[in-house]
Parts: structure tokens; sequence; C-alpha cells
């Protein structure tokens, strides 16, 4: 129950990671991409709160291909170093014509969670493992050289990019933008997501299947062959130097050793948008009402994953 939990509270945090470090002649105010995205994603352009929407397609043909949508909304507040964010974001998922909604709250002292539209608390113990572990991820960040709202998982996006461009600017959510593409140097992304598929043990919690904390290098070469045409957007404030929003795609063509990776994939596209919004705004975020006790939250999940199963 921890691990879905940690799925819901550090969904924004994983996904932002996919924050991008761009080099080119720029025409935005006579700064370079360079200089533009380094300050984004450095201190100065740290997200503290606001809302975040992020949704992901993905259309794939192959022996169990069936079409995944996701998306993940709502807002979020940071607490302090040390602190878990208080956050009260919705998940939709959509897979093989059969939708599933669910939700999760954090208050600053306990944890909720949604499931088939009923709400549930937490143990408190639970909500206390994820801000211990959470804990000394964000100390490092504080202390590092060059703090962001993405260095607490070690990843470094300033290695995924190749052949970036000025592609002029943009108005995303209200405000101006400065707008950057680029390919992805796909060896040196999946190294990082490699990084990512440890971030449950960094907040500390354990992954449920042997050998899922960590992707071994030679898995991390065979995706790599299957990945072709990985593009980015990314739209930062013009003027607070702040993402906006981030656009990734990218066309996996399996090849006979990631099929069997990737569940007998032959070809699969994805695309992945994130958006922030409201920056640094203090966001509304209290409990839910009238929520179901802890010890109704197992059955209940018990119950819905059964039903999914029959769906399928």
């Amino acid at each position: 129950m921890q691990n879905t939990t940690l799925r819901l509270a550090v969904a924004p945090a994983v996904a932002t990671l996919c924050a991008l470090v761009l080099a080119a002649c720029s025409s935005s105010g006579g700064e370079s991409p360079q200089a533009l995205l380094s300050d984004t994603f450095s201190a100065g352009g740290q997200i503290e709160s606001g809302q975040i929407d992020l949704s992901l397609a993905l259309s794939a043909s192959g022996a169990s291909a069936k079409p995944l949508s996701v998306r993940l909304t709502g807002p979020f507040q940071s607490e302090g170093a040390g602190k878990l964010p208080r956050f009260a974001l919705k998940l939709y998922v959509s897979a093989g014509g059969h939708g599933i909604s669910a939700g999760a709250t954090a208050t600053g002292s306990a944890l909720y969670v949604q499931l088939a539209g009923t709400w549930f608390s937490t143990p408190s113990s639970t909500y206390k493992a994820i801000e211990e572990g959470f804990a000394p991820a964000s100390r490092q960040a504080s202390t590092s050289k060059a703090r962001s709202t993405f260095s607490a998982l070690g990843i470094d996006p300033a290695k995924w990019l190749s052949s970036p461009s000025d592609a002029g600017t943009a108005t995303v959510g209200g405000v101006t933008t400065v707008h950057l593409a680029a390919d992805v140097d796909v060896p040196a992304f999946l190294a990082d997501v490699s990084k990512l598929s440890q971030a449950g043990s960094r907040l500390g919690l354990a992954s449920p299947v042997p050998g899922a904390a960590t992707i071994s290098p030679a898995i991390v070469g065979e995706v790599a062959k299957s990945i072709h045409g990985a593009h980015v957007e990314v739209y930062t404030g013009k003027d607070d130097h702040r993402l906006r929003r981030l656009d990734v795609s990218a066309t996996v063509a399996g090849t006979p050793q990631t099929q069997v990776l990737l569940g007998r994939l032959r070809s699969a596209h994805v695309q992945l948008r994130l958006e922030f919004s409201d920056l640094n705004q203090p966001q509304d975020i209290a409990a839910p009402p009238s929520p179901q006790p802890p010890s109704q939250l197992l059955p209940a999940l018990q119950q819905l994953l059964s039903v999914l199963g029959q769906a399928h």
C-alpha cells in the first residue's frame, strides 16, 4: 500500500525530472538558451507551489498492446526543506477502453487516498515513513552546489539534449514563454531513467518486485536501440525563467530483445505533456471530508483490482 501511495505522492517530482538545459543562440531578450535554461532549472527558477497537469498517451502495436492514457492534475505546495509537500492530486487512467480514477491528498500531517470515489485515511506510520524518506533527499538538494527542484534524485538533465534550437516565443497559461526545442540523447536520458527507477528507495520505500529498483546498463542499452525520433519542446517563462510546459515525443520500434522486456510490444508512440500554472502562489489544500478509516483501505483496493482484472 505504501508503494501505491508513493506513486501518487511523488508523481509530480518524478514527472518534472524531464526538465532540460539547452545550448544555442537565442533571440529572447539577448539571452542564450544555455543561460536561460540554466537559470530555469537552478535555485532561481525553483518551483515551490502551483498547479500541475501531466498527461501521457501511448499507442502501440503488439501481441498484448492496448492504448493507454494517463493524466495527473492538482495543486501542490512546498512545506520547506526536509518536509513532504502538501498536495491534492487526481489521477485518471484509461487502458484498453477501461478507466480508473484515484486521488491522493497530503495535508502536512496526514495522507489520504481516494479509490473509486471514496476517500480513505492512511495509517500515520505511512505518512511518517514517506516523510522520513523524503527528508534526506530534500536536504541533499538544498545543500548541493547547483540546487534545483529536480536535484534530489541525482538527475542531470543537461546531458539529455542534442541539436538544440530557438523556436521563438509562445503563450502558455496566459504567460509569455520562450520556446526551445531539442532532440534527445537517448542513452544519456535512459541512464537518468535508471536513477529514477530508484526513487522509491531514496524516499525510504522499497519496491515490491525483487530487482525492480534498478535498471541494468544492459537493459538501458537494449532499450536505447529501440527509441527513435525522441524530441523535446520546452517552454520557460520569458520574465521569471520558470518552467511552464514540457512536451516529449518518441517512437519505440521493438527489437527481439526489447519485445521481451516491453511485454512483446512491436512498436509504440509516446507523447507526454507536463504543464505548470499558478506558480509560487499559495495553494488551498485541505483534508477530504469524512474519510473512511485506514482499516477499510486495503479491502477497497483489493476489490478495485478484482474489478479491473475481470474487465481486462
